[in-house]
């Protein structure tokens, strides 16, 4: 059998929600693809730290984390980057001007720091924890992630500043790194596989950029309309057995 390089997506993917929660059926799945000699490995927008403490708890070998901008091997970080600097700080300095309560993630934890005791963090969904502190705009040497409260009407939306955007619980935008195939093709190299033999299973909008060729894609049932139109295939959703169904389907256990 042909050695495949699996690459999963955590939360609507592996997790059910926003959680640390595998369903038995996809860790059973998981164990069985390592076992039959697969490579196995998460690819999630979740900053490294947390990404990594899920993949530790279930015994996940390798790491694509904070959207493609981290990764590592057997808990091993061999790659870790921000968001472009000065663009983080102009969209701050904006921010602060126009009285949009936001926050940062500027270390390798499940902090996210903010100014504003008006910053929205009610949402239980929330993973993060977020921490009212003075934050100084200038002194800032790395941004991993921004989130800022959205404008009621379009028309006062700030400018992008070439940042990526995803609508987050809150109301809030998230700002992180997209390109989770870019972190996966560099995976590849550092573990000598091919992107031909490589399958990746996602459902949301940050998956796009990894559902392209010579990947195999495969959109979970309950995916984005966006994701599965790109597919190769779709599967069931991630709490009725998708990925253990797809894994069947076509041969991998």
């Amino acid at each position: 059998m042909t050695k495949k390089y699996f690459f999963f997506d955590i939360d609507g993917t592996l997790g059910l929600g926003i959680s640390s929660i595998i369903p038995a059926d996809s860790l059973y799945c998981l164990r069985r693809l390592m076992q039959a000699g697969h490579f196995v490995s998460i690819a999630s927008g979740r900053l490294q730290h947390d990404a990594q403490t899920f993949a530790d708890r279930y015994g996940i070998p390798a790491v694509v984390a904070d959207g493609g901008n981290s990764l590592s091997l057997q808990g091993d970080v061999f790659e870790m980057t921000g968001l472009p600097l000065e663009n983080c700080k102009a969209l701050l300095y904006e921010l602060d001007r126009r009285g949009f309560p936001w926050a940062v993630v500027t270390d390798n934890t499940i902090n996210r720091y903010t100014p504003y005791e008006t910053f929205p963090h009610a949402d239980p969904r929330n993973y993060m924890k977020t921490v009212v502190k003075p934050v100084d705009i200038d002194e800032l040497t790395t941004v991993y992630k921004i989130m800022y409260a959205r404008p009621e009407k379009k028309d006062d939306e700030p400018g992008t500043y070439d940042l990526p955007h995803l609508e987050y619980i809150d109301h809030t935008y998230l700002i992180e790194p997209t390109d989770k195939r870019r972190g996966i093709l560099r995976m590849l190299d550092r573990v000598g596989g091919k992107p031909e033999d490589t399958v990746v299973f996602g459902d949301g909008f940050n998956d796009i950029a990894m559902f392209e060729k010579p990947f195999f894609s495969i959109a979970m049932g309950n995916a984005r309309e966006a994701l599965k139109e790109r597919a190769d295939y779709i599967t069931d959703d991630h709490d009725k057995g998708g990925i253990l169904k797809a894994c069947k389907k076509f041969g991998w256990l």
